[in-house]
């Protein structure tokens, strides 16, 4: 069965290790899909391809997926949580960033009004700034973007955490600022149309992935080495191939799969709501709606 999985970053960050490892694995072909890993640019044009039917499934931000149902209207559904913290990291040269030092200056973000963006500004809120205080600028991911930061182009820019490490390795100058909002998880996106016509491959997609993230979080090779092998038998990045950054980072975002409670994929409402309260003071979305439209998680493994 064709399945299309849309991911905000490109195949070179653990963030997209579940659906590289099920796809190198077969667990997907055991599940009977197969399955498209889509890389696009950004949180903003996967939503646009997944109501453009341009695929079944996205890992998007939870920010991106509020804004678009109860700012835009748009018939989206959040069908399951990727992380439960946010992955996002800032990178920055001061030793104890704080964002009120980045008033007036510019940060480096990978997609204009996505999840990073997004994060960024609910961190400046949070406080008590105005986001428009701090200007942005479309940069790469890579590790290499650091360059600006230290001419001072930028104060610093946002990256995924295996690449926050790599730029922490390589820089000693280099400091990691994790944003304060809870709102910047993943979250796994579709739409009602999507879960009326493909809802039995949405279900294959999902027992696939749950699988891949419960044997690795219960599993015994906590030094990660099967999963990072098997990501090497066909993709090739800079933290990848460094086993130092490559067992650091791969641990780190496993550590964002599971809530405290050791749970996989289901939301935690009371979260959920904190979240949409925060956003509804930022003045990204209206308020009064019912966060419980937005999800519907019986296409997870029960």
């Amino acid at each position: 069965m064709p399945f299309t999985f849309l991911s905000f970053l490109p195949l070179t960050s653990f963030t997209v290790s579940p659906e590289m490892l099920a796809d190198l694995d077969g667990t997907f072909k055991k599940d009977g899909l197969d399955a498209t890993l889509q890389p696009v640019k950004g949180s903003a044009q996967a939503t646009q391809l997944l109501l453009a039917n341009k695929g079944q499934v996205a890992r998007n931000g939870l920010i991106d997926a509020m804004v678009a149902a109860f700012a835009q209207n748009q018939p989206v559904v959040v069908t399951g949580i990727d992380t439960y913290q946010t992955g996002i990291k800032i990178v920055t040269t001061s030793k104890t960033p704080n964002p009120a030092d980045w008033v007036g200056k510019t940060m480096g973000v990978p997609s204009v009004n996505g999840t990073s963006d997004k994060t960024l500004s609910m961190s400046l809120i949070e406080a008590g700034l105005d986001p428009k205080s701090v200007k942005r600028q479309l940069v790469g991911l890579s590790a290499g973007t650091f360059d600006l930061v230290q001419k001072g182009t930028l104060v610093g820019y946002l990256v995924s955490t295996d690449t926050a490490f790599l730029v922490a390795k390589q820089n000693p100058d280099a400091h990691v600022f994790t944003p304060t909002t809870g709102s910047g998880i993943n979250i796994y996106m579709s739409t009602k149309d999507q879960i009326q016509q493909n809802g039995d491959a949405l279900k294959k997609y999902f027992a696939a992935i749950t699988e891949v993230k419960s044997g690795i979080v219960n599993g015994t090779d906590q030094d990660y080495t099967k999963a990072i092998d098997t990501l090497r038998t066909k993709y090739s990045w800079a933290a990848l191939d460094d086993s130092t950054i490559a067992v650091e980072a791969f641990k780190a975002q496993v550590g964002l799969w599971k809530n405290p409670a050791g749970a996989i994929g289901q939301p935690d409402m009371d979260a959920i709501d904190k979240s949409y309260q925060e956003l509804v003071k930022a003045g990204f979305v209206p308020g009064g709606k019912k966060i419980e439209s937005l999800f519907d998680t019986s296409l997870l493994p029960q």
